[in-house]
Order: C-alpha cells, then sequence, then structure tokens
C-alpha cells in the first residue's frame, strides 16, 4: 500500500513539474486580444499601428505593434510568458516620453 501511494504521489510531482511551452501561434492568438482589448478602450485605431513583430525568449513571447506616428520611440508590446499562463502589456505608445528625447512625431 505505501509502495502504490509513493508512486502515486510520485507521478503527481512529475505532472505539477512539467510546465509546457506554448507555440508561437497560441502566443500571438493571445497577443492579438490583448491588442484588440487596447484599441477598443484606448480608441487608438488599428491602422495608428505597423505590422506585428513577434519574438521568443527564454522565459516568454514579445509581440510588438509599432506606433506610425514616431515609430522610433512608441509601440504597443505586449508580453506572454512561456506557458501561456501570463500576459500583459509591457509598453504602451507614447511620442512624448519622459526620458527627455522630446520626440516630435512623424506626419502621416
Amino acid at each position: 500500500m505505501l509502495v502504490v501511494a509513493a508512486f502515486v504521489a510520485g507521478g503527481i510531482a512529475m505532472l505539477s513539474l512539467y510546465d509546457p511551452a506554448i507555440d508561437a501561434q497560441a502566443a500571438a492568438a493571445m497577443a492579438d486580444r490583448l491588442a484588440q482589448q487596447y484599441h477598443r478602450q484606448s480608441g487608438n485605431p488599428r491602422a495608428a499601428f505597423a505590422a506585428r513583430e513577434g519574438r521568443q525568449w527564454a522565459d516568454g513571447w514579445e509581440f510588438r505593434w509599432r506606433y506610425r506616428s514616431c515609430p522610433d520611440f512608441a509601440s504597443l508590446r505586449v508580453w506572454i510568458s512561456r506557458n501561456g499562463r501570463k500576459a500583459s502589456y509591457a509598453e504602451f505608445p507614447d511620442c512624448a516620453p519622459v526620458t527627455g528625447l522630446q520626440a516630435e512625431p512623424r506626419k502621416t
């Protein structure tokens, strides 16, 4: 009986340690949902942003849409954890960052 209980406990421990990573398509779908939510809430249209850029890091996915008015300084960035359990905004577009650059937006 103890052997069975130990085997079951070991199996549960192994399953809890297994944390599969999501694939690129699943991460991109999550990022697109967050971008849509941003566009709805901010009123900033999708057309004001360039195409989505994506990059995979060791601990997650980063997706970026450069703000067309000032693409060198501003973008909408979304971070998705490697396993897809956490997703958040990493940057919101701002053409006049508080870093002192005082960049003027480009006329589009």
